[in-house]
């Protein structure tokens, strides 16, 4: 246990027997234990469909792809049944489709969704490039009584990609990671292989020696894609050519673990890993193979004496963006971090609206909790709205990245000089 939690822990619980990870069952909720179990998932079928009655062919069978059912209602609705990969789950759900035709047309196709309502606005792109956008608003209707979703879709020969939204798949991770580590200083490791043979990366740049180190992750969740362009810009100022980031980089360790759920990015999950788990619920148990390889992999990191973790973050989405941080009663070390994070960005982007909200999560089952129960590091969960506009995901994520980096070299500074 933590040497510190005895600080803020009643007796009760510091008498409590320990378990086999010197960690006692009673810090925490009664389902902490039991609600990471593996449980069994049920994939779509993957495939083209061809509907005759529409003139139309929609398919699945990609990376990312979701759709469990097509299917024609009378000559002009295309069906597609939205099905998660298991439940109970999180109302997150996630489609992704390819659609084309051998004429110019529009199709009308209705979104009906398994446990969960429509959630993510549709993007698209036509095949061949790159750019994502927003489907018109005009083309979107939600049905008050259903609560489907029916799109209106422009077809043709050209193929139309439609996802809940922007593809961010484990081969854009893959070339994203791969362009990071031919920078000078910065090296790309697999720290572990999923259980679908996905390799689970890791990012490492800074100082070797660094006694001081961060630790950023992301995609647990398959389709929060907004966490990731949050990720993206903050990562690539750590690594920047900035005084402020070369300083940084002497003093600190970073490590960066982008893609925590590659194969369900991949399956098209809602929201599980292939052992039909919410990764972020296992921080505690530690049932999943990506979570244990986290863990174990900063264990051995930190093992050296003198060696602490200084911040965390988790990028994630949501419907709005807020700051999950810890509470400010709870002893960090660093301490005073996350304040003057806060104050940074709100001074910074004035006519940002920043929700700080912060939590007592010392004992809860998230990545955040456990960085602090392990290792006091000040921490968040990071959330990314969901239709926040990208442009201020950029802004706001490299203003936070600055902020991150002058408030630890201010703090390393009162330590002394050096890693």
């Amino acid at each position: 246990m933590n040497p510190r939690l005895r600080v803020l822990l009643p007796a009760a619980l510091l008498l409590a027997p320990a378990c086999g990870d010197e960690t006692s069952e009673s810090l925490f909720p009664d389902d902490a234990w039991t609600i990471s179990a593996t449980r069994p998932i049920t994939d779509v079928e993957r495939g083209a469909v061809t509907l005759d009655a529409l003139g139309v062919t929609v398919t699945n069978d990609f990376a990312g792809g979701r759709f469990s059912e097509a299917s024609a209602e009378g000559d002009s609705v295309l069906a597609l049944r939205i099905a998660p990969e298991n439940a109970p789950i999180n109302g997150s759900a996630w489609y992704a489709f390819r659609v084309w035709a051998p004429e110019p047309d529009t199709v009308t196709v209705r979104l009906t969704y398994d446990a969960s309502r429509h959630r993510y606005r549709p993007k698209v792109r036509r095949a061949g490039s790159s750019e994502w956008a927003l489907l018109d608003p005009s083309a979107v209707r939600i049905d008050s009584v259903t609560n489907d979703a029916i799109l209106r879709l422009p077809v043709g020969p050209d193929t139309l990609h439609v996802a809940g939204q922007e593809m961010r798949t484990s081969a854009w991770f893959d070339a994203w990671t791969e362009s990071l580590a031919m920078r000078e200083g910065v090296d790309r490791r697999t720290i572990a292989t999923t259980p679908l043979g996905r390799p689970l990366h890791m990012l490492d740049a800074g100082a070797p020696e660094a006694r001081r180190h961060v630790l950023f992750i992301s995609r647990q969740h398959p389709p929060e894609v907004t966490g990731t362009r949050a990720l993206e810009p903050f990562i690539a100022e750590m690594l920047g050519d900035s005084q402020l980031a070369q300083d940084f980089r002497r003093t600190f360790r970073i490590h960066v673990v982008p893609l925590m759920n590659p194969d369900g990015v991949d399956l098209g999950h809602w929201r599980h890993n292939t052992g039909g788990v919410d990764l972020n619920r296992d921080w505690v148990a530690f049932h999943q193979p990506e979570t244990r390889a986290v863990r174990d992999e900063m264990a051995r990191i930190l093992a050296p004496e003198g060696s602490e973790l200084w911040f965390f973050a988790d990028f994630h989405s949501t419907r709005r963006d807020v700051f999950y941080t810890l509470d400010r009663a709870l002893e960090t070390r660093p301490a005073d971090v996350l304040d003057p994070w806060i104050d940074h960005i709100r001074a910074s982007l004035p006519d940002y609206e920043l929700e700080d909200d912060p939590s007592d999560g010392g004992y809860g089952v998230v990545s955040r909790d456990w960085a602090w129960r392990e290792y006091q590091a000040p921490g968040m969960v990071y959330e990314v709205g969901d239709t926040t506009p990208r442009a201020l995901i950029r802004e706001v994520a490299e203003t936070a990245a600055r902020g991150t980096m002058q408030i630890l070299l201010e703090r390393a500074a009162r330590q002394g000089e050096g890693g």
